[in-house]
C-alpha cells in the first residue's frame, strides 16, 4: 500500500529535521522544505496528502504559501496544517481565513497530539471523497429573491436553512449569490478568498463536488454556507456555465440548496431562477416591496420558471403589521412570517415548518 505523503515547509532545521524523523516513525512519506517558495515548487512537483506549514518564513510566509496553493484546484482539498509560534487569536483566524484546516502552537503541543491532528485531518479529507458519489436522491434547489431590498432575503434564506437542519434534513447549504457583496457572509462573519464569486470564476469542468465542500463553511446549526464576497469583487469572472454547472453538482448530491439570490437584478442571475426546482420571491409591508413583487411574480414565468413552484413570501420585517397582508399583491401570500429576532420565537405552527413542508416536497410538474 502507497504511503501517506506529508510536506513539511518548515526552515528551521533542527525542528525540520525532527518533524520528519517523527513522522517518518510513524509510516508516513516526507518530503521536506526548507522556504515557502520551495515548498510551493515541491508541492505541485507531487501533490501531497497532507502539508505541515511554518508561518514565519524568510521569503514568504506561510499565509502567502496558503494562499497560492488554494488558489490552484489541485491543492483546494489538501489539509492544510500551520505550525508556529504565534498564539494570537487573530492569528489563528487569519490562518483559518486564508484555508488552512488547523493551527498548531510549537512548544505547546505534545507530539500525540501533532498526530491526532494529522491523523484527524486525513480522515476529514477522505470523508469528502466518497461523497462526490451521487446521492440516489436528487437534491432540491430553492432559489429566494426581491426586487426591493431590505425586506430580509437573507434572514428568511438562513431560518429556512435553520429550519431544514430542525428538521433533519441531510446536506442542507446556502449560496449567497447576492452580488455584488454578499449578505449572507457578512451577517455570519465569515470572510476571506474562498467566497462564491471566486467559485465561480472557476472552468465549469473544476466544479467538482469535493472543491465544492471545500469552499463551503459549516453554520452552528448545523448546515453549510458558501459565502459571497465581503467586499466589492469583478463579477465579470463569473461563468454562466459554472453557475449552472454548481448547481446541477448539488442537486446529483442530494443537496438541500437555499439560494440567497438577493435583488437578482444582474443580468447573471437572470436565468438562474429558472433552475431551481421552488423560487420564492420575498415581500413586506412597504408599498415598493408590494409592487415589485407584484413585477417580480409577473415576470419570472417569462424567464422560463415553472409558476405552479412560485411563492409569494410575506416577511415581516420591521414589525409594521398591515392590515391586509394582500393589499397591492396579485395574490395572497404562501406563507407570513411574522417580525421576529429570533426563529425560535415564531409562533405556532411555525411559518417557517410551513414553507420548508412546501418546498421539501417534490415541485409541481410545468404543465
Amino acid at each position: 500500500m502507497e504511503k501517506t505523503h506529508i510536506l513539511v515547509v518548515e526552515d528551521d532545521d533542527d525542528a525540520r529535521m525532527m518533524y520528519t524523523i517523527m513522522l517518518t516513525s510513524w509510516g508516513y512519506e516526507i518530503t521536506e522544505a526548507s522556504l515557502g517558495g520551495d515548498g510551493i515548487k515541491k508541492a505541485r512537483q507531487r501533490k501531497p496528502d497532507l502539508i505541515l506549514l511554518d508561518v514565519m518564513m524568510p521569503d514568504m510566509d506561510g499565509y502567502q504559501v496558503c494562499q497560492e496553493l488554494r488558489s490552484d484546484p489541485q491543492f483546494h482539498t489538501v489539509p492544510i496544517i500551520f505550525l508556529t509560534a504565534l498564539d494570537a487569536t487573530d492569528d489563528r483566524i487569519k490562518g483559518y481565513t486564508l484555508g488552512g484546516d488547523d493551527f498548531l502552537t510549537k512548544g505547546q503541543t505534545d507530539y500525540k497530539e501533532l498526530g491526532a491532528r494529522i491523523e484527524a485531518a486525513l480522515q476529514r479529507t477522505h470523508r469528502i471523497q466518497p461523497s462526490a458519489v451521487k446521492s440516489e436522491k436528487r437534491g432540491t434547489i430553492v432559489g429566494l429573491l426581491s426586487l426591493r431590498g431590505g425586506v430580509g432575503v437573507t434572514t428568511v434564506a438562513l431560518n429556512l436553512a435553520r429550519q431544514a437542519a430542525i428538521q433533519g434534513a441531510q446536506h442542507v447549504i446556502v449560496v449567497d449569490l447576492a452580488f455584488p457583496v454578499g449578505s449572507v457572509g457578512l451577517w455570519s462573519g465569515i470572510t476571506g478568498p474562498r467566497h462564491s464569486v471566486e467559485l465561480l470564476s472557476r472552468q465549469a469542468a473544476e466544479i467538482m463536488l469535493p472543491l465544492v465542500e471545500n469552499f463551503s463553511v459549516q453554520n452552528v446549526h448545523g448546515f453549510h454556507i458558501i459565502p459571497g464576497p465581503a467586499t466589492l469583487t469583478d463579477l465579470g469572472r463569473i461563468r454562466l456555465e459554472s453557475v449552472e454547472r454548481l448547481l446541477n453538482v448539488l442537486r446529483e448530491a442530494g443537496y438541500f440548496v437555499i439560494l440567497d439570490l438577493g435583488r437578482a437584478t444582474l443580468p447573471l442571475l437572470w436565468q438562474t431562477p429558472a433552475q431551481c426546482d421552488w423560487v420564492a420571491v420575498v415581500t413586506s409591508a412597504e408599498a415598493t416591496a408590494r409592487m415589485l413583487a407584484s413585477v417580480a411574480l409577473n415576470t419570472l414565468p417569462k424567464y422560463g420558471v415553472n409558476q405552479q413552484a412560485l411563492l409569494l413570501i410575506f416577511n415581516d420585517a420591521t414589525g409594521r403589521k398591515p392590515t391586509d397582508i394582500s393589499l397591492g399583491l396579485p395574490r395572497s401570500p404562501d406563507v407570513f412570517i411574522p417580525y421576529t429576532k429570533n426563529i425560535e420565537q415564531l409562533p405556532e405552527p411555525s411559518p417557517m415548518a410551513q414553507f420548508w413542508t412546501m418546498v421539501s416536497e417534490p415541485a409541481p410538474e410545468v404543465p
